[in-house]
């Protein structure tokens, strides 16, 4: 990962032709996006789209599409607070197909650097379905299964995850939760990173109240307050 822009590159044990259709086809991207694609014309100029849920509607404005090579789109404000434009490249390998993923388009300030971070574990978990299914033909979503919120975004560092920033009204700002604390505990969870923090509100639902512990200024606070809707 580079400031500023998301690259992954990573290996499909299927045929260049098989990778490129599961970034293409509305049956193969059903299974590692969310929801169901309402619209598939891929071609410059062409999108595609899921129908909306509660992530809201996701929508690849297709910019160049050189099979089964290279595949451009620009991704809406969805997931992000602004678009930015994903390209993927294909290469054959001998053991499949090497696949490159780079997102551009992320600001250069502290909430940017967040958004970077999210997006990349984004992609990580995201593609674990898509892995699975080429390697084993089960569909099972484990990305998409949020219930709940905490209302921050925060950053990871060597201590533990750092806040950032905290949504007026969500779980953090009702726990007197400040940019510079650091998370240390949900519940009877130890946390470390934002893996934790989503693994959290993956298994708590929203309205569910529970105990928070954070660091500030030599001092552990502790706090309590209701789970919000997912960010």
């Amino acid at each position: 990962m580079t400031y500023g822009k998301f690259r992954k590159t990573f290996s499909l044990s299927v045929p260049v032709e098989r990778a490129w259709q599961a970034f293409t086809d509305p049956k193969d991207l059903e299974v590692w996006q969310t929801g169901t694609v309402e619209q598939a014309d891929v071609r410059p100029g062409g999108r595609i789209a899921w129908t909306a849920d509660e992530y809201g509607q996701l929508v690849w404005d297709i910019v160049e599409v050189d099979p089964p090579n290279t595949f451009v789109y620009k991704e809406g404000a969805t997931f992000l607070p602004a678009e930015s434009e994903v390209t993927v490249t294909f290469e054959h390998e001998d053991t499949g197909t090497r696949v490159t993923v780079t997102q551009a388009g992320f600001g250069d300030d502290e909430d940017w650097e967040t958004h970077l971070e999210n997006v990349g574990l984004g992609w990580v978990q995201t593609l674990a379905a898509l892995d699975l299914y080429l390697r084993t033909g089960v569909r099972y979503d484990r990305f998409f299964t949020f219930q709940s919120g905490l209302g921050m975004m925060t950053d990871d560092v060597l201590a533990g995850s750092l806040v950032r920033s905290v949504v007026d009204g969500a779980f953090a700002a009702k726990a007197g939760i400040r940019p510079g604390d650091v998370i240390l505990k949900l519940g009877t969870a130890p946390v470390f990173s934002r893996t934790d923090l989503w693994m959290y509100t993956r298994e708590h639902a929203i309205g569910e109240e529970i105990d928070v512990a954070f660091a500030r200024d030599g001092e552990v606070i502790t706090a309590r307050a209701a789970l919000t809707e997912p960010m």
